[in-house]
């Protein structure tokens, strides 16, 4: 700090402290001692409840808060903040939010919202101007003149949804105990299709919730149910007013698999693209643990033959004694033709079989589709690029991972009535709007039987 600043009596107290509140490590670290050198004290957490454990025993000087945090996110954090203490400063800070989301976190009292990678010059100007009490958000004067609603508590969030039950049991099969996950979860990542950074929270909920998708910066709750499919264009999306959630289909197929039925996820519009394929979501529940709930939860047992399409492209559900997909994909080289049927039985067989094959495009496309709106987040490391002689920025993981991934795709669009079905699907060169066709046939004939 400079002598000049001294002079003005802005020289900074070592008590109280300013609390960096992150689920990165190094980035609090980075924080911590940019702070320090220029006399601060600080204390640095990692979540929602370790801040408000520091504010049981002191009032800080200021809160730097991250929008995602497992848990409750920063949105929910900063209001419950404001109802606590509202004289505490709070400058939020994120990587991987939307300009609804600033605007949603100055609404609701923010002093400042910094983008991430954090400019620390620019941290320090809002900290000092939040302590002066005269920032001026980075916000544009028209940006943070719109209006914006208020934020749901995870409580009201629960509530909600305990309204929205799963599907009726007509056509039960067999019953399993209904899963979530053992504790909160953290994921960062970049849409395909937007090309937007985003972030994933997953939340357990309890028994009988249901899987549901929401906005941080939204109220409305999207049930993920066919119902609520908005649009299937080179990716499955649901949507309910203001809140949306596309490309769930990688997701959607690991949840399938791992029988996880009641789960809270919150994403910035688009479930983050990963790796191309689902084997990170698996990962990712393989190390926070699933919690078997003791409610029972039956399959859906199909109980007759359904069709949609012909020809070329058609897709059948017909009754069987465990739920498979038998796919076949009909390009010219150098896909060619391809075939392949999966059993969704363990879950070492679908990591083994199917969650690590990647979704997959052809140099010849990617100009149209960019042109499109879509695929403005393919790198060349989260998804397969084949040119006229075959993949051009990958080893495949298997000489057929383009079938297999469309049954991974096919498995999560399959799930979008809230429970397993236990039949035989045989396509051929369909995609996620046959899948979602066919499962509303058997909406309907669940609507008929209720």
């Amino acid at each position: 700090m400079s002598a000049a600043e001294q002079k003005k009596g802005t020289t900074p107290t070592t008590n109280p402290r300013i609390v960096i509140v992150d689920d990165e490590p190094s980035i609090r670290k980075t924080i911590e001692g940019v702070l320090h050198d220029e006399g601060y004290g600080t204390v640095a957490v990692g979540t929602a409840h370790e801040l408000f454990n520091v504010l049981e025993s002191e009032s800080p000087l200021l809160v730097l808060l991250d929008i995602w945090l497992p848990g409750m996110d920063g949105i929910e954090t900063l209001e419950r903040l404001r109802q606590l203490n509202p004289s505490i400063p709070v400058v939020m800070m994120s990587g991987h939010a939307t300009i609804a989301t600033a605007m949603k976190a100055t609404k609701l009292g923010a002093a400042d919202f910094i983008e991430k990678p954090i400019d620390l010059e620019l941290l320090l100007k809002s900290i000092r101007g939040a302590l002066a009490g005269s920032v001026t958000s980075n916000l544009t004067q028209e940006q943070s003149s719109a209006g914006a609603t208020k934020a749901p508590t995870n409580t009201d969030r629960i509530e909600s949804l305990n309204k929205i039950a799963l599907s009726k049991q007509a056509l039960p099969g067999r019953s399993f105990n209904q899963r979530t996950l053992k504790n909160s979860a953290l994921l960062y990542g970049q849409g395909l299709h937007t090309g937007k950074k985003s972030g994933l929270i997953l939340e357990p909920l309890p028994a009988g919730s249901g899987i549901h998708f929401a906005e941080v910066s939204e109220s409305e709750i999207v049930p993920a149910h066919v119902d609520f499919v908005d649009s299937t264009g080179f990716a499955t999306t649901v949507k309910f007013g203001n809140s949306q959630a596309g490309t769930i289909e990688h997701l959607m197929s690991a949840l399938h698999a791992y029988g996880i039925c009641n789960l809270l996820i919150k994403c910035n519009g688009e479930v983050p693209v990963m790796d191309g394929s689902a084997i990170e979501f698996c990962n990712l529940f393989d190390n926070i643990g699933i919690e078997e709930q003791n409610e029972p939860w039956k399959e859906i047992a199909i109980d007759r033959t359904y069709k949609f399409g012909s020809g070329k492209e058609e897709i059948t559900l017909e009754p069987a004694e465990e739920f498979s997909v038998h796919y076949t994909l009909i390009y010219p080289p150098p896909v060619g033709t391809q075939e392949y049927e999966y059993t969704l039985g363990s879950i070492e067989s679908y990591k083994k079989e199917i969650a690590s094959a990647r979704t997959f495009g052809f140099v010849k496309d990617i100009g149209w589709l960019q042109k499109q709106g879509l695929a403005l987040g393919g790198r060349f490391d989260n998804f397969v690029l084949f040119g006229e002689e075959g993949p051009i920025n990958c080893a495949l993981r298997f000489n057929n991972e383009p079938v297999r991934h469309k049954i991974l795709d096919a498995i999560g669009d399959l799930y979008l009535l809230g429970r397993r079905l236990r039949g035989r699907v045989k396509a051929r060169m369909t995609g996620h709007s046959d899948n979602v066709a066919i499962l509303k046939q058997v909406r309907q004939r669940l609507a008929e039987l209720a």
